[in-house]
């Protein structure tokens, strides 16, 4: 199988909460299974759609929290998938971040 990831994916377990920029629901529980440096692999047992903005919360002084220094980030639902319960939430959300895209591009040019 082909790996087409971009970045080196780093584990993590970190509680969080994601906010849907296109409904009043939630916010939702989630959790990072693990984080590059332009995404985020979260589970949660809400599904969301391809290509919905969403909010991820991070507690402050998180790991997270702290490598990004915020305590926040924005970003784009890329895929959304029912897990097959070997995990504790119902389903697997991959996100695209876009501050830490836009973080990233600004490094490198420095």
């Amino acid at each position: 199988m082909i790996n087409k990831r971009r970045s080196l994916r780093k584990a993590s377990l970190e509680r969080c909460r994601v906010e849907l920029y296109a409904s009043a629901k939630g916010p939702f529980e989630s959790r990072v299974v693990n984080y590059s440096d332009t995404g985020l692999m979260i589970e949660m047992d809400h599904p969301l759609t391809k290509g919905e903005p969403v909010k991820i919360l991070f507690r402050p002084g998180d790991e997270t929290a702290r490598r990004i220094g915020e305590t926040y980030c924005v970003g784009m639902v890329r895929w959304c998938a029912p897990q097959d319960g070997l995990y504790s939430s119902r389903y697997g959300v991959g996100l695209e971040m876009a501050q830490a895209s836009a973080r990233r591009r600004a490094h490198k040019a420095a």
